[in-house]
């Protein structure tokens, strides 16, 4: 299993403490020790449509996930591909550098800022800070890389789309004949008219005169328009994936935190029943007793196995005004509990 890795960028983005990984199959208590041991709050994993009959596996352990998207993957075989002129004769494609940053920020706000992908279906990710971040992305794009390239397309003076493209040389063989598409858009006043088909076209053709043997492209499953241009233009559907996101939410709160100490004393402990319900009590006393304040739908995640006579402690967060979540742990940290609960809030 690939290890979840911290993902800077993102985490810095959406104010969250965010880890990523791409698997090939799931091993769902490696991944709780993970996201524990580093205080994730959302951890994105893609793994093959295939395997995606292993998402049983996550449910066990009880955390908070979605299954956010599904990416199809399309790849054309460029040495059988017989370069193209494009439909639309009128358009130049012009290799955005620092000075067009204004211009691939307004484009890609224009065609992306509703765009449904896996950031937009997690309700604890800002929609204006996911299209800031596909202009981040793009600017990246716009540095002067030649192996990174992201084109604007235009008619005479207009901004009508844009068209960013991977062909850096990788280490391992293969790769290196490979090209890769990233991000591609078109006003939504020009669409219909051949300029997604023209900007594919002229990616082709560039790539396979750098002498790149196949070219990848990847959009959403939902995206039909997309994939029937990349069938009509030569490309084969190659493979599919999923990407899942944990909402685990251990170091985000809305609210300040606070801690208690707990323990189980002997007479009121039966090593031969789980503790849940007297975790379940002590949150119900916090809550409902003292702010009135009623606890719902309570989702425990098991982790250690708790004895009497010790102490332990109950850290209490607030994902959201409405969620929280309740984190049993030791005087060393670590973490035996957690209970993810909806609060619902009376007036007296």
């Amino acid at each position: 299993m690939n290890e979840l890795v911290y993902s800077e960028l993102d985490s810095k983005r959406f104010g969250l403490v965010i880890y990523r990984a791409i698997m090939s199959e799931i091993d769902a208590q490696a991944i709780l020790k993970q996201i524990i041991d580093h205080n994730v709050d959302t951890a994105i994993i893609r793994i093959p449509t295939e395997q995606l009959l292993q998402m049983h596996k996550l449910d066990r352990t009880a955390m908070p996930m979605i299954i956010t998207d599904t990416l199809a993957y399309y790849e054309i075989d460029l040495s059988k591909y017989q370069k193209q002129s494009p439909i639309n004769s009128d358009l130049d494609f012009v290799v955005a550098g620092f000075d067009h940053h204004d211009q691939v920020n307004s484009i890609v706000r224009e065609t992306f800022s509703n765009y449904t992908n896996h950031y937009r279906m997690n309700p604890f990710f800002d929609n204006e800070a996911v299209t800031e971040g596909y202009q981040d992305w793009m600017r990246w794009y716009s540095e002067g890389n030649p192996d990174k390239i992201c084109w604007l397309i235009k008619r005479g003076d207009d901004v009508v789309g844009f068209a960013a493209f991977n062909f850096e040389t990788d280490t391992k063989a293969k790769s290196d004949l490979k090209a890769k598409g990233i991000l591609y858009g078109v006003k939504q006043s020009e669409r219909k008219n051949g300029i997604f088909q023209d900007l594919m076209i002229y990616a082709m053709n560039y790539a396979k005169d750098r002498g790149k043997i196949t070219l990848e492209c990847a959009t959403q499953i939902e995206n039909l328009a997309v994939q029937r241009s990349w069938s009509k233009l030569g490309f084969a559907l190659k493979r599919t994936e999923n990407t899942i996101h944990i909402n685990s939410l251990l170091s985000k709160s809305v609210f300040v935190n606070f801690t208690v100490p707990f323990m189980i004393t002997g007479e009121d402990f039966n090593p031969n029943k789980i503790s849940n319900r007297h975790i379940l009590k002590q949150l119900n006393w916090h809550f409902d007793f003292k702010q009135n304040i009623v606890t719902q739908n309570h989702r425990f995640v098991n982790i250690l196995k708790m004895e009497r006579e010790v102490e332990y402690f109950l850290n209490f967060s607030f994902p959201t005004a409405t969620k929280g979540l309740l984190r049993v742990t030791d005087k060393e940290d670590r973490t035996y509990v957690l209970v993810y609960f909806d609060l619902k809030h009376f007036v007296a």
